[in-house]
This record gives structure tokens, sequence and C-alpha cells, in this order.
């Protein structure tokens, strides 16, 4: 099926009907309109000469212009550029720029700090409003955005606010592209070699994701279920996975703005809130807050974490929490990553394994390889490599060429994705991570695992987090284990605790030589804890003029 997820959202639109598509503060959006106002922007971004091959950049968090935005670009072939909407004013105009993008899309209560940079950019600026899309005129939670030194139109020389540009382009034609396998999105992140990466996505790509999950779901009518949407779209598992599936598959998504544990779990107890997808973080902000439990986890029926380590402790509460309250939904733990569309492993109900990241998707492929990339057999450790229909068209490498660091393309021309992350395979086919090759620490020439001495500590009932880093004593190599705790202790006596089981439950070389304790731990964009702020820096002992000359 060669479809845009415009077209996508079409063919699926046929069969569930128009519905209430999105909820926001309160007002609800159908899916007719979402489609007539991403109509009405593609004609207008046409109208002022960007066409099929340009880029363009979607600047906004969890709000329905994200769905409209995304939709409009797809349908006339323009590649939507989408980056995260906290990204500082300097590092958003080096993305225009080496994206070569020819508009934006942002979000007014955001705009202000990125005003006079943009206006350098010479780049038309659609000005989105969360008034856009409400019933009420007036919504006091957040401030008008203000004008910056008389600048044009909200401070900006160059921009239309986005209501304008819907009523400009409602009347008229643009030119449509049905090509799935060109181009569709920017995703930036980390890359699988560690660097930072722009990745390239097609139409094909994100509409093979949702059709492959269409196995985990079950049939129920149209705007009867509903999904909340935290992940953001500036990320492959929040646009394919949290935005376009449940759009195409009949569920009412509630986007949050920001994630909020008390936010999110009063959506769950006021509406039908049956498919959630988050990062362990958030599943354990909401079990942690005191109006989690209840009677309304009785409907949830598709939980699916992933982004992150998840402990098979916040497991074991989620869901016996949910059973307590007459659910048979359960957090599932799954694996991916934006090189390959996100989500390509998973747990089921028909296909658990306690640990595993669970087995992977339709025509989806997984093996585990050496580094000569010789296929190792079930329960050898070495680099998660991944094939398929959702994999990558490759990196953007600024100048309209691909960039394939990270694939590898075999004697039968199959490109597999090179992931960076290691892992091994049972023999029932179930994936279990291990944890990044960069992550690996390496004692006396022994690989250690910082996955297996976080899931170890976390047993321990006193302990919130845990993140073990490159560490160094005297220079030498170490395990240095960083910790949160659940609950006020003197930090000694807890210490001395890890200490001693660790010496218990780990192998020598395993066992941290530091241990430190944290209020929180610093964090990505994604959520996911920062490792790099926790770890060691090398930092060879300084030697005086003296002792420099006599080593020599």
């Amino acid at each position: 099926m060669n479809l845009t997820c415009y077209d996508y959202l079409k063919v699926f639109a046929n069969k569930t009907g128009d519905y209430d598509a999105v909820l926001a503060f309160g007002s609800r959006t159908k899916l007719s309109k979402i489609i007539r106002d991403s109509d009405a922007v593609a004609a207008y971004i046409n109208s002022i000469g960007i066409k099929s091959g340009d880029v363009v950049t979607i600047f906004l968090p969890n709000v329905v212009h994200a769905f409209t935005t995304f939709y409009a670009l797809n349908k006339i072939g323009v590649i939507a550029n989408i980056v995260h909407p906290l990204t500082t004013p300097d590092a958003l105009v080096e993305i225009i720029e080496f994206t070569k993008s020819k508009a934006i899309f942002l979000l007014d209560i955001l705009a202000e700090k990125y005003v006079d940079l943009l206006n350098n950019c010479n780049i038309p600026v659609i000005v989105c409003s969360n008034s856009d899309y409400l019933i009420a005129p007036v919504v006091p939670a957040f401030k008008v955005f203000e004008k910056v030194k008389g600048k044009g139109v909200d401070g900006f020389k160059k921009s239309v606010k986005y209501s304008k540009a819907v009523s400009i382009g409602a009347k008229k034609s643009c030119v449509e592209c049905h090509d799935g396998n060109k181009i569709a999105v920017y995703l930036h992140g980390g890359g699988t070699t560690g660097k930072s990466k722009t990745i390239m996505l097609s139409s094909n790509n994100i509409n093979n994701i949702a059709t492959k999950l269409e196995d985990l779901d079950s049939p129920h009518k149209a705007g009867s279920e509903y999904s909340l949407l935290v992940l953001p779209s500036f990320h492959a598992f929040g646009l394919a996975v949290a935005m376009h599936f449940p759009i195409t598959h009949g569920y009412t998504s509630i986007p949050m703005i920001q994630f909020n544990a008390e936010s999110a779990n009063k959506h769950m107890r006021k509406h039908n809130v049956t498919f959630v997808l988050g990062v362990p973080n958030m599943f354990k902000k909401m079990l942690e807050e005191k109006h989690f439990d209840g009677p309304h986890l009785k409907n949830l029926r598709l939980v699916f974490c992933g982004g992150d380590v998840l402990p098979e402790r916040l497991v074991r509460d989620f869901n016996k929490t949910v059973a307590k309250n007459g659910g048979k939904g359960k957090l599932f733990r799954g694996y991916g990553l934006t090189e390959v569309s996100s989500v390509c492993t998973v747990n089921r109900y028909d296909a658990c394994r306690e640990e595993s990241i669970g087995k992977p998707l339709r025509d989806i492929t997984v093996e585990i390889w050496d580094e000569m990339k010789n296929k190792l057999p079930a329960g050898q450790t070495g680099e998660i490599v991944i094939k398929g229909d959702t994999a990558m068209i490759g990196y953007y490498n600024g100048d309209n060429t691909v960039k394939n660091d990270g694939v590898y393309v075999n004697s039968k021309g199959e490109r597999w994705i090179l992931t960076g992350d290691l892992g091994h395979l049972d023999s029932d086919g179930f994936l279990y991570f291990t944890g990044r090759k960069k992550r690996m620490i390496v004692i006396s020439g022994y690989n250690v695992y910082p996955v297996d001495i976080e899931n170890a500590v976390l047993q321990l009932p006193f302990i919130s987090e845990a993140c073990a880093v490159q560490g160094y004593q005297k220079n030498k190599p170490c395990v240095k284990l960083c910790v949160t705790l659940k609950e006020p202790m003197n930090h000694d006596d807890a210490i001395d605790k890890i200490q001693n089981y660790c010496k218990k439950n780990l192998a020598k070389f395993s066992c941290p030589r530091k241990i430190e304790v944290f209020d929180t731990f610093p964090r990505t964009k994604m959520a996911k804890v920062d490792f790099m702020k926790l770890s060691d820096k090398y930092e060879p002992e300084k030697k005086s003029f003296f002792q420099e000359r006599n080593s020599k």
C-alpha cells in the first residue's frame, strides 16, 4: 500500500466515519474538521510558493495544530521538519538553516523569545493559537502573546495567523502528492552512532507502523475510546504511534502540552481512556500520584512503555493496581528507535515475558550481531540489528543526499539498521535489552552492563531510581552508581545497604565502587535519565615538570 500519511488518514476516515478526533481544553474537534483544515493549510502553503520537496518546520507542542499541519504538509509532499518546541532560539535557527526550511508553524504562547532570530531568517511564520480550536473564547490558563517592539503581526515581520491562513487556503486549491515513498518528515535524534542526526522517514514508514499495530488492537466504535497523547510528535514514538495510529483507528486523542501526572489521571477518571503510551518516568509518576488508584483503571487495555529501561518492579506495581480495580489491562514493555519509525518489538497479551522487550512486530526481523556482523545464536549478547519496511530512508546530510551511517547493506541488498544497542534473543524469539554500546563499562577487560546493576539495585525497597555510569577512582575506571530515594533517610546508611546488597547479588566487577545519592536525576528532552551528566569525566593526574621529565 503506497500512500502518503494524508491519504492513509482519508482511507481510514471512510471506514470510521466522522467522530470527535481530538479533545483539547474541553473542546472537541471532529475528524472532518481536522481534514478540512489540513486541506486549507495545504492550499495556503502552496499559495506562498512552497511545493513538493521543500521543507517547512513544525515547532509545536501537543495541540490540535500538530495534527493539521503535519497532514497538510504531507498532502502536498512538503517535508515536515518537526522540532522540539522548547529548543533554544539559536538551536532552532541552526536547524532551520540546516534543513533549508521555507516557513515555520509555532504557538503564540511560546513565541516571544524566538521573534528576533526568526525575523532574521526571513521566512514566513504561521502563528498558531489554542483559541483556534476552542469553543470558549478565553482560556485563563494561557497568557496572550504580546507584540514585541511593534514588529508586524504578533511581533513578526513576515507572519500570518493560523486562522487567517486557513481562511485564505479554504478558497484555493493545491497540488497533491500521492507517493508514500517520498520523505515525509525530518526528525532530530541522537542517531545510532551517538551523534546528533536528522532522520528521514517516508510516509510508508509511518503508515507501516500504524498497520502493524492493528495486530495489538481490537475493534471498537470510533469515538468511544480515548487515547492519552503525552509523547510529542518530534519523536517517532509520538508521531507514528501516539498521534497517527489513534486518529486513523477511531480513537479520540487527548493531547497534553506538557505531561503532568495529576492531569493525566484526571483525564483517565473523566474519559474512557483505553490507550496510553509513555516513557518509564511518566508511568512512575502516574502510579505515585494519589488519585491514580480507582475504578477508571479497568478501562485500560493498550498500555505501552518505551524510550528507556522499564524496571520490572514498576511493571508489577502498575499491573497489580489495575487488576485490583477489575482491569485486565497490562503495562507492556516495548523497544524501538526513530531509525525504524519507533516501535519494532513489544510484549503483548498473547506473548509476554518478564524482563524482555518483546517480540518483533509483523514483517520486522531482529537479529544479534557480533563486531564482524556475524549473526549470534540465542543467549549470546551482541548488537541489536533490525530489518523491515519501517527502516528509515537514511540520515539527512544537509545537501539533499542520504547519509547512511548506522545502516549496513549486505550482499543481498538488505538494509539493516545498526542500533548501537546491546541485547540478546532467547530461544523463543524474545528480545532482551542489555544497554547502549556507548554505556557499556569495561573493568579489567570485563564487560559490565549498567542495566543489570540497575535492575538488581531497584529490588531494594527504599530505592526510587538507579543509574549505573562510568566512574573513575585514581584515574582507573570503575562503576559509579547514582540513586534517588523513595523517602528521606541518612545517605550514609543508604549507601552502606546498597554496597552490602551489591556484594551479595552482583559479580565482582559489576559492584559499584562509587555510590552517590541525588534528589532528582538530570533528564533529556524525552525525559530519559541523562547518564552523560552523571558520568565522571576522565581527568589525568597532573604531573609536575620534574615528574614529566623523569617519566621520559
